[in-house]
């Protein structure tokens, strides 16, 4: 099944009248986008984002022995090996 519609604010809205039942997984492609009209930082904004990622890898470990990891972390929550 399709169904069609546009972002309107950073919300998909779907065409008028397309109903889904409550908990329906869905997937969105995005159709007719050219690489010019997808959004690129200004300079400004990526060199802010540089700092706040520098920022954020200088934060002290502040538990180096441990050595649980996020494969640990799936195991646990999912059962998954």
């Amino acid at each position: 099944m399709v169904i069609r519609g546009r972002v309107e604010n950073g919300i998909v809205v779907l065409e008028p009248g397309a109903t889904l039942p409550e908990g329906a997984e869905v997937a969105v492609a995005v159709v007719g986008v050219r690489a010019s009209d997808q959004h690129v930082l200004p300079e400004t904004e990526r060199q802010r984002v540089r700092e706040i990622m520098d920022r954020i890898a200088s934060l002290p470990n502040e538990n180096p022995g441990d050595t649980f990891g996020g494969a640990d972390h799936d195991r646990v929550l999912y059962g998954k090996t």
